[in-house]
């Protein structure tokens, strides 16, 4: 019982958060396009998201591994530090068994020079074994390196997450991860750059000729 009203209480405040983020999102983004900011431009992000954390439900407690896609198209000033806005997609397999897609809306707060806080929060929908498929809130808390690009409207991310996910089926379980998310360029074309020079042009740690 004690931990059923625990977990109501922590979903409850998590809700009320993850409204609040999306409200002020939408806001943010609504003030931009209404206000017809020139230099509102914007910053794609995709990202490859990696962790694990616990499933907390009225049979128990049990750890669970993810794996993710995460992408916002963000709108803001066309420099760093600015807040920027949009919508988000969140693509996710938790233990290589359920496919979960949801969508949203993200909110990126300036801290530091390139550094900011993301706050993302949405819903969706979850395929899971043994018939428990069912819809889902969710809400994400990163931070770590999110530079603005001044040559492309693709933004580079590297950054540390938090993420609760609340089901809104009957069972109301409650998902709480952590992890690190990684940009798919650095993860791919970057290397495939340094393959292409060192097949080309050969190692460059050898001195030449």
């Amino acid at each position: 019982m004690t931990r059923g009203l625990v977990r109501d209480v922590t979903c409850a405040v998590a809700c009320d958060v993850a409204c609040a983020v999306a409200c002020a999102a939408l806001a943010v983004l609504s003030t931009l396009l209404g206000a017809g900011v020139a230099h509102a431009e914007p910053q794609l992000s995709v990202r490859l998201a990696t962790g694990g954390g616990a499933i907390v439900a009225d049979a128990g407690t049990e750890g669970v591994f993810e794996l993710a896609l995460r992408s916002e198209l963000l709108f803001g000033g066309d420099r760093v530090d600015v807040v920027r806005a949009g919508p988000a997609v969140d693509l996710r397999t938790g233990d290589f068994v359920t496919a979960e897609a949801a969508g949203g809306a993200s909110i990126l707060l300036p801290i530091i020079g390139g550094f900011p806080l993301v706050l993302t929060a949405g819903a969706g929908w979850a395929s899971r074994p043994g018939d428990t498929d069912g819809a889902f809130a969710l809400g994400t808390l990163a931070f770590g390196y999110r530079p603005y690009n001044s040559s492309s409207p693709y933004g580079y991310g590297l950054q540390l997450y938090a993420t609760m996910r609340y089901g809104l089926d009957a069972a109301h379980a409650v998902e709480v991860t952590g992890g690190i998310e990684i940009d798919l360029e650095f993860l791919s074309v970057i290397p495939f750059m340094f393959l292409w020079v060192w097949l080309t042009e050969g190692d460059p740690d050898e001195p030449e000729d």
